[in-house]
């Protein structure tokens, strides 16, 4: 069939999913018996696309089925490149959460023109031993953010760490020198995870290879 190129109308919003198998049955009533049909159906990807042309002045409309295919896993170095853009922004939400961290604390210092008293209060009670911006709190939060980006992998611990430290590294260029003495605080309790994750890693693989001796003993 000829189609007029400039008339052609492609809509591919349209797409079914194909990744499930779907079971039908169907019962059949034939001479007061029961009939049940029962099938079985794979489908596939594709997407629907809806096709108008027109020929000779005349409207046709065509409907096409095109295979979809999946993505192909990623290869070993797509995998690093997302691996290292994960834990680059893992660097940067350390640098934010210090900054926030130093702002929450030069707001529990004063009180003026843009601080208002009520503020002040606000912040204080937030650097505050179980605040919301307290060494304690940070630490936790930035902690359980590096072992969910590590799957529970500690051989990351070492990774992640390093991007810890140049997170302080930025934040303490962004502000220009030295950060307070909160977020020392807040560095060494980190750090003391990082070194308790890692020997918790230890602890078990000791027990693991306590069972298996014990095992092949038996």
């Amino acid at each position: 069939m000829n189609m007029n190129v400039s008339n052609v109308k492609v809509n591919a919003s349209v797409y079914a999913s194909s990744t499930v198998v779907q079971h039908q049955s169907t019962t059949v009533k034939e001479a007061g018996k029961e009939t049940t049909n029962s099938s079985t159906q794979m489908k596939q990807d594709t997407f629907v696309s809806s096709v108008s042309a027109s020929k000779n002045n005349a409207a046709t409309d065509t409907t096409e089925n095109v295979t979809y295919d999946k993505p192909k896993k990623l290869s070993a170095e797509q995998l690093q490149a997302l691996s290292d853009q994960r834990v680059s922004s893992f660097k940067n939400m350390v640098s934010a959460m210090l900054g926030k961290q130093v702002k929450t604390l030069n707001k529990s210092l004063f009180e003026g023109i843009t601080i208002s008293a009520a503020d002040k209060a606000a912040a204080q009670a937030a650097i505050a031993p179980g605040g919301a911006w307290s060494p304690e709190s940070v630490a936790n939060n930035i902690l359980d953010m590096a072992k969910a980006l590590s799957g529970g992998d500690s051989s990351k611990i070492e990774l992640l760490k390093n991007a810890v430290i140049k997170g302080f590294e930025a934040a303490e260029k962004q502000w220009g020198g030295k950060l307070p003495s909160i977020t020392d605080e807040t560095y060494d309790l980190i750090m003391k995870g990082f070194d308790d994750w890692a020997n918790e890693g230890k602890e078990s693989d000791t027990v693991d290879e306590t069972t298996n001796a014990d095992k092949a003993e038996a």
